[in-house]
């Protein structure tokens, strides 16, 4: 679980991690009740977010997205705080996303190649992130 030492720090990555997490939803232009309901379950989670307030997380992060928040952005907010290992579980998470339909589309691996692109990970490390989501998922 993440923890930041200031609260406007972990809000702004709370905010950008859901962000990265609705563009990988939104990447095959179908965004599911269960990719909606699996991202708040994986933001609470990964940063200890009381249930009650997603709704209003969701809301922001789909407005962000709106206006022009992209994946650069969002992950690179989240490069310069995640730990290599938040880094590794998170990816993990944006797979579960991303297969919760049964269906690992195209435009979201390519959203998640940016992403772990952008997590400026090893090779080693992301062949460590794929087989464990092939592992776990497939």
């Amino acid at each position: 679980m993440f923890k930041s030492k200031a609260k406007k720090d972990q809000s702004k990555v709370i905010l950008n991690a859901t962000s990265l997490l609705l563009k990988v939803a939104e990447a095959d232009q179908i965004v599911t009740i269960d990719e909606i309901k699996l991202t708040k379950e994986i933001i609470c989670d990964f940063f200890d977010v009381e249930p009650d307030k997603m709704d209003i997380i969701i809301k922001k992060a789909k407005e962000a997205n709106k206006a022009s928040i992209d994946l650069f952005e969002s992950g690179s907010i989240l490069n310069e705080y995640f730990s290599i290992q938040d880094k590794i579980d998170f990816i993990l998470s944006i797979y579960e996303v991303a297969y919760i339909d049964n269906n690992y589309d195209f435009l979201e691996r390519h959203v998640i190649t940016q992403i772990l692109n952008i997590f400026n990970l090893d090779k080693s490390k992301i062949k460590e992130i794929n087989k464990r989501f092939r592992n776990k998922l497939l």
